[in-house]
């Protein structure tokens, strides 16, 4: 449900229209927490360190060294999660906004779900092959298929959240209650 009023001539959403960034934005941070789980998961598989993906993150902001010193650092590896975690929950806004307000997509049949799974390689892919190497090559030591795997694990997850947040019928019956409420005392 989403009511639009004009207020001095200019167009204002209801809160409805705000839920969907919201709920973006909380599907990308549950879909950046499961790449950090298959992350780790994944280096512990390879024989890689735990804490290099979060390592080389922070080289956006840290000493590169930071990254190539062995084992848990609690600066870089808490500085490279928190941009993890702040990138996850943009691109989880960008996914909203493309998903609800662009594309008009269904919530039904899966659909989040394979529009995430494209999401999540679409991100891989001009990530790995096009930021990475202008910004921050150091990330590229990252295992690129442990990387793809991840950006997939992402994409599904954040697909997979978003669709249940948005499909949540408490959240519009809520609103529906609060709007008849409105109408009321009108």
């Amino acid at each position: 449900m989403n009511i639009e009023t004009s207020v001095n001539g200019l167009v204002v959403e209801s809160r409805s229209g705000m839920r969907v960034e919201l709920s973006g934005a909380l599907a990308g941070l549950i879909g950046g927490v499961m790449m950090a789980i298959i992350g780790a998961a994944l280096a512990i598989a390879i024989g890689d360190d735990l804490w290099k993906a979060p390592k080389l993150i922070s080289t956006f902001v840290v000493n590169p060294d930071a990254a190539t010193a062995p084992g848990f650092l609690a600066g870089p590896v808490v500085i490279g999660s928190l941009i993890h975690l702040a990138l996850s929950a943009l691109f989880g806004i960008g996914f909203g906004v493309l998903t609800t307000r662009i594309w008009k997509m269904p919530l039904s049949y899966g659909a989040p779900m394979v529009f995430g799974f494209v999401y999540g390689l679409t991100i891989w892919l001009i990530a790995y092959f096009i930021i990475l190497p202008l910004l921050n090559p150091l990330v590229l030591e990252i295992y690129a298929p442990a990387f793809l795997i991840q950006n997939l694990t992402y994409g599904l997850s954040t697909g997979l959240a978003y669709g249940f947040l948005r499909s949540s019928s408490r959240f519009d019956r809520r609103e529906e209650r609060s709007e008849r409420h409105r109408a009321v005392k009108a």
